[in-house]
């Protein structure tokens, strides 16, 4: 079985390189990509990922409060792992209201992502 992962970051090269690290696993298979977070909560309805990865500092240009964003994915039966270059008090709190269960600092995708992706997947 492979885990299925929705992207959700607003800059096209922070896509790429998580999408690059994806691809180097077999047990995963990213299935969608959103640049704001109407477009990651529209994905996950339709695709119903196990994972996304979700950029907490995307600028959005439609009204939706982090209750909506959060109670969207839980009917999709996703679960959030969060993403930011920050990992403050208010990002962590943020994330959390956001519905995410870990955030991850950007700058340790490298080694963190895919193990925090698995992790997720086995606590289901």
């Amino acid at each position: 079985m492979s885990i299925q992962v929705l992207l959700a970051d607003n800059t096209e090269m922070m896509r790429k390189v998580i999408r690059n690290l994806l691809a180097e696993d077999p047990q995963i298979r990213l299935v969608g990509e959103a640049a704001n977070f109407a477009e990651a909560v529209r994905l996950a309805r339709e695709l119903k990922p196990h994972i996304i990865v979700l950029d907490v500092h995307m600028p959005d240009d439609e009204d939706i409060t982090p209750a909506d964003v959060k109670s969207h994915f839980r009917d999709a039966g996703a679960r959030v792992l969060a993403i930011s270059v920050w990992d403050d008090d208010d990002t962590k709190a943020l994330a959390r209201s956001l519905g995410a269960i870990r955030l991850l600092e950007k700058g340790k995708l490298y080694t963190e992502l895919i193990p925090a992706i698995k992790q997720c997947v086995k606590g289901a």
